[in-house]
């Protein structure tokens, strides 16, 4: 792989095939080196008791969890880069004997909330997944009240955010990657929903994730959260990260330099980064 030169030298949402990603840990971490990277976190979906082939159940994340703690510990001690972060991205509906496993045995835990359902018809419905069945529980769960499913979704996010409390916020507008939808997300209801959820996650003190996983694969513009998002995280205070959502290692620095430039001037002045050394974190200025 040939990449171009790169500013931002660190990613904290990085997949595997031990969950949904197509790179393995090996050629992330080469394409890290290739890049320069300061620090690279794996942030597998933790073991959530369904949708198993998206997410590491069945004995996968203690798996995960060793290969990579036996790396963590090879290259801390030889002082090789990148400083391995093993981190975990953890849905909302995980629960609470796992989360506390989770917290006590991770370097950091990535909050996202992918579902609505665990069981609807058979199948999860995700907000950012398969749209047939996500319209069909709206129609019959909700009585087609769109609005309703983004008020659920914000809903359970937040609140997930309220008691979890994650290191970071993962990918906060995720619905926003259902394109169908696209004229609903410019309407002054959906914005107003938004905002509020927004201003409820500002008092979780999470590091927000500006998430490039959707412009990667060409289903979005735009990172997560949107720009008017960004702008109002900005005015409370807030801090944030760039990551890419990883899933193949071509991808791992996708969108980061061209972000470091739009939050500048947006008017962030510094965000966070995986830190190099035993800090989790360490201020990058822009």
């Amino acid at each position: 792989m040939n990449f171009e030169k790169t500013r931002f030298l660190s990613n904290a949402h990085t997949h595997t095939p031990f969950c949904d990603g197509r790179s393995t840990v090996e050629d992330m971490l080469a394409a890290a080196k290739q890049l320069g990277f300061s620090s690279l976190g794996f942030s597998g979906h933790g073991d959530q008791g369904f949708d198993f082939s998206y997410s590491m159940g069945n004995g996968k994340q203690r798996r995960y969890e060793k290969a990579l703690r036996a790396l963590q510990r090879r290259f801390w001690n030889e002082g090789e880069s990148p400083r391995i972060w093993i981190g975990l991205e953890q849905d909302a509906m995980v629960d609470e004997e796992q989360k506390a496993y989770n917290r006590k045995h991770f370097d950091y835990i990535l909050g996202s909330t992918h579902y609505l359902a665990r069981d609807f018809q058979g199948m999860p419905v995700s907000v950012d997944g398969n749209f047939t069945i996500l319209k069909t529980y709206v129609a019959e769960v909700l009585q087609g009240d769109w609005i309703a499913m983004v008020r659920a979704y914000y809903d359970a996010h937040v609140s997930m955010l309220r008691r979890d409390r994650p290191h970071m916020i993962g990918h906060f507008d995720l619905v926003r990657k259902q394109g169908s939808l696209a004229e609903l997300f410019r309407t002054p209801v959906y914005r107003g929903i938004a905002l509020a959820a927004l201003e409820t996650a500002r008092t979780c003190e999470g590091v927000l994730e500006v998430n490039t996983g959707g412009m990667a694969k060409r289903m979005m513009d735009e990172p997560h959260p949107s720009r008017e998002l960004l702008g109002a995280w900005l005015e409370m205070g807030g801090e944030v990260t760039l990551t890419s959502d990883c899933h193949d290692a071509k991808y791992l620095n996708y969108g980061l330099d061209d972000m470091l430039g739009k939050l500048k001037r947006l008017g962030y002045r510094n965000i966070q980064r995986l830190g190099a050394g035993k800090a989790l974190w360490e201020t990058v200025e822009l």
